[in-house]
């Protein structure tokens, strides 16, 4: 974990080399089991990997060279489907394994919880949960030698059109939350300069 930490830096120079789909998929699968609130993993994870679509996404991002010419991007997509009158809240539940009693308590509880939330608030409860996933995704991704930089700078606007126009159906409750290129490059990472153990830690 310290070799990630010392040499994954956010990598805007990719090389020509692509990644393999099974290497992408791995990295998913393993950021999936990220913790998120009350177990309710309220993410997807959208692979762009044609080059038409990465330009296109590129120049959605603010024409951030990283985007256009990495092998791979992730869409991190918030899931605001998180309320009492959602099918995909209580399927989650019951996928816990918890026994049928555990289940309606545990979805009144969750439910009593999401349901005072507005659109905007869903959405930021679930952004932050995305938040974690993509930090583990980046570490997950240098673990295996692929490079990646966090974007979040982009017209949401056109980016949700993007999403949307990718979905079998247009699903309402599907949120673009963040951008992450993936690929390999031929930078390496400088020695990092940060605040001290001592200037960062408060220790009571």
């Amino acid at each position: 974990m310290k070799d990630i930490m010392l040499n994954r830096f956010s990598c805007r120079n990719f090389n020509n080399k692509k990644i393999d789909d099974e290497v992408v998929k791995d990295i998913i699968d393993l950021t999936r089991l990220t913790p998120s609130s009350l177990g309710l993993e309220p993410w997807k994870f959208m692979i762009i990997s044609k080059s038409d679509d990465l330009q296109k996404l590129g120049e959605i991002c603010n024409n951030q060279k990283q985007v256009s010419n990495c092998s791979h991007a992730v869409i991190v997509i918030s899931r605001i489907d998180l309320q009492n009158k959602d099918p995909y809240l209580l399927d989650t539940i019951a996928a816990k394994g918890k026994s049928e009693e555990k289940i309606k308590m545990y979805h009144a509880m969750v439910s009593n919880r999401t349901g005072q939330m507005d659109e905007k608030e869903l959405k930021h409860y679930a952004d932050l949960q995305c938040y974690m996933a993509t930090a583990n995704l980046v570490n997950i991704a240098e673990s295996k030698g692929v490079k990646s930089c966090i974007i979040g700078g982009f017209d949401y606007e056109k980016l949700a059109q993007f999403v949307d126009a990718k979905l079998s159906n247009t699903q309402k409750h599907l949120k673009p939350c963040i951008v992450i290129p993936l690929g390999y490059s031929d930078d390496k990472a400088t020695p990092k300069i940060r605040h001290s153990l001592e200037d960062v830690l408060i220790w009571r």
